[in-house]
């Protein structure tokens, strides 16, 4: 369980009492959890998301307490969460990879070496600060371009390794950028939190016949919605729907 202070988090964005009732309502949930009180930490954290406030650190002691009630879907969906706002946090990966085999799922094979680098670069920061790095290198690039032109300073051959580097700091970067925010704006990814594992129909309704099995913790994509109803795609691309309640988006 982590206990960090959800001031900050938060000061810009309510009120002073608003802010107290939330920094409150973190604690009392933490109390709650090392009281064993399971399902009151469960209520207490999760009625600071449902006021549109997020925090890594909330969704980590969110899944430890989903975790702690058998809860795996739910547990593993709060981990998933709050990697998005905290890709690398050690904290967060290893309580995923363990519920994950608590709940018996399977992990995917590893990608080749390059892949696996490339992604680990592309986490370690959000897209916003990939666009902050390729914005300044562009404004360094052109400070550097301006000095290196003003003939009387004699300084093009001194500019011109800095701007080099400038230029390949602002394609990375910004292909990067464009990478990240593909994935953000594609992401339709959901996590099947029933308790047991769900029959995925062939329509929308209870009568419809059972196309396939999908235990509980099990990522999929969301292909459609209909009143109560979500369309879901496993792994090997078989597709069938659920109710809404048995799958919880990772979407923002």
């Amino acid at each position: 369980m982590k206990s960090s202070v959800l001031t900050l988090f938060i000061l810009f964005s309510v009120a002073s009492a608003q802010e107290d009732v939330f920094q409150q309502l973190f604690i009392d949930g933490n109390d709650s959890y090392a009281d064993s009180s399971w399902s009151e930490a469960i209520a207490k954290y999760d009625s600071i998301l449902t006021n549109g406030f997020h925090n890594s650190d909330l969704y980590y002691n969110l899944g430890n307490a989903y975790y702690q009630s058998e809860m795996f879907g739910h547990a593993i969906w709060a981990h998933e969460k709050g990697l998005q706002f905290k890709p690398n946090d050690d904290d967060l990966r290893h309580n995923l990879i363990f519920v994950k085999r608590e709940a018996g799922i399977a992990e995917l094979p590893k990608p080749v070496f390059l892949i696996r680098f490339y992604n680990s670069v592309k986490s370690t920061l959000q897209p916003h600060q990939w666009l902050l790095i390729s914005s300044m290198a562009f404004l360094i690039s052109g400070l550097l371009f301006t000095f290196s032109h003003l003939g009387r300073f004699g300084m093009d051959r001194i500019m011109k390794t800095p701007f080099v580097v400038m230029i390949v700091v602002i394609v990375f970067s910004g292909l990067i950028y464009l990478d990240v925010l593909q994935d953000v704006s594609s992401m339709k990814s959901g996590i099947i939190v029933a308790h047991v594992s769900v029959g995925a129909k062939s329509a929308p309704n209870e009568g419809a016949k059972t196309l396939l099995q999908l235990p509980e913790g099990t990522e999929v994509n969301i292909t459609g919605e209909q009143t109560e109803w979500r369309e879901v795609e496993s792994i090997d691309g078989s597709k069938g729907w659920v109710k809404s309640e048995d799958v919880r988006s990772l979407v923002w």
